[in-house]
């Protein structure tokens, strides 16, 4: 009898507890997910957080959240967690009544993107271990990791030899309407900035040098098609890294500086394209617009940006292409555009390819083919 009497006493409370999980789990019961960044260079390490707030009486002794982001976060503890396609963890917690719970998961990046944890699990088990009580949250956390930045002084070289001393004077273009002098003609050169009369006078071409103005900038057009099939994921991420690195040079000299690509992010969509700023504010504009590429739109996409610039060329602007696509049908629409503005143009390449330098106004990047 008195066996019975026990065995019932477990069974009410057995209902009774399973019955109270059933109706007050959920009540007073938060999560937070949030990265301790906004945005992270590549290599570097950030946090995230997780928060479990358990806002009642109830205890959850079993209490699980789960939650999925991109694999290319490397998480430094592995425990609790499965990498297929994507980083799933799944941390066990046991909290009392009215308990706060923090955890925080270090993790570095090797690859660019914008990597976005969009729902949790939270699984929540009563007290005998018996009914299992689950629910899946939106949450609407992300990161950007920018893309690698390129050697500073191979940079400088490059900009030396393509732009001479507009490279290191404060401004990048002149003003035509200020004339401080004449210099002999380089390959460079547009067509416009040559003085005529002193040339015929001296029997060498001269080109007029102009104060410069407030109003230049510095437009970086990145076309993301490639003119081989070798690698081209890798070539895509030198180029990115090209036009960070170059938007952040010019950033620094406080000039003006502008970027638009033919690149696609996850959803294939046309990316939400920066303007034009000076401060070194918007290199983080720019990188993150830069992260957020997946793909390319493709070559014709650029030929007609190319098309758009030269019907409403501003000669106000110094164009900067970067392009491993280098066909003819590219260069024919730059020496169009090259005729009001002035065009310089680098092009990523793999050294086994070669780079055969046919336009005056480019110069070639040599890009590791197996670098990862």
């Amino acid at each position: 009898m008195h066996l019975i009497f026990v065995i019932l006493i477990f069974a009410l409370i057995y209902v009774l507890q399973k019955r109270l999980y059933f109706r007050f789990w959920r009540k007073g019961l938060s999560t937070s997910v949030r990265f301790s960044r906004e945005y992270m260079d590549c290599g570097e390490e950030a946090e995230l957080s997780l928060e479990i707030v358990n806002d009642k009486l109830l205890p959850l002794p079993v209490f699980h959240l789960k939650f999925s982001v991109d694999r290319a976060l490397r998480f430094h503890d592995m425990e609790n967690s499965v990498v297929t396609d994507l980083y799933h963890r799944n941390d066990a917690f046991s909290l009392l009544g009215y308990q706060k719970v923090r955890r925080k998961i270090a993790f570095t990046s090797e690859e660019r993107g914008f990597f976005r944890v969009e729902s949790v699990n939270m699984m929540v088990r009563d007290f005998f271990l018996t009914a299992t009580f689950a629910e899946t949250k939106k949450e609407d956390t992300g990161i950007y990791v920018f893309p690698r930045k390129l050697d500073r002084t191979k940079i400088a070289e490059i900009m030396r030899g393509q732009l001479g001393e507009r490279a290191v004077r404060h401004s990048i273009l002149e003003d035509p309407l200020s004339f401080r002098g004449l210099r002999e003609y380089q390959p460079q050169d547009p067509f416009r900035s040559i003085n005529m009369k002193q040339s015929a006078r001296t029997g060498e071409w001269k080109v007029n040098l102009r104060e410069a103005t407030e109003d230049a900038e510095l437009r970086i057009l990145l076309n993301l098609d490639t003119e081989h099939m070798i690698r081209r994921d890798r070539m895509l991420e030198e180029s990115i890294s090209l036009c960070s690195t170059l938007a952040e040079y010019f950033l620094s000299k406080k000039e003006r500086v502008s970027v638009w690509s033919n690149g696609r992010g996850a959803d294939e969509k046309q990316l939400s394209v920066p303007g034009v700023g000076a401060e070194l504010s918007h290199g983080i504009t720019i990188d993150k617009y830069l992260a957020e590429i997946r793909t390319s739109a493709g070559k014709d996409v650029f030929l007609d940006r190319l098309e758009r610039e030269i019907s409403g060329v501003n000669k106000s602007v110094l164009y900067l292409i970067i392009s491993p696509y280098f066909k003819e049908d590219l260069l024919e629409h730059i020496d169009l555009l090259r005729r009001d503005a002035e065009v310089q143009m680098i092009v990523p390449y793999y050294r086994k390819m070669g780079l055969p330098i046919c336009r005056p106004y480019l110069t070639g990047w040599e890009v590791d083919e197996y670098a990862e």
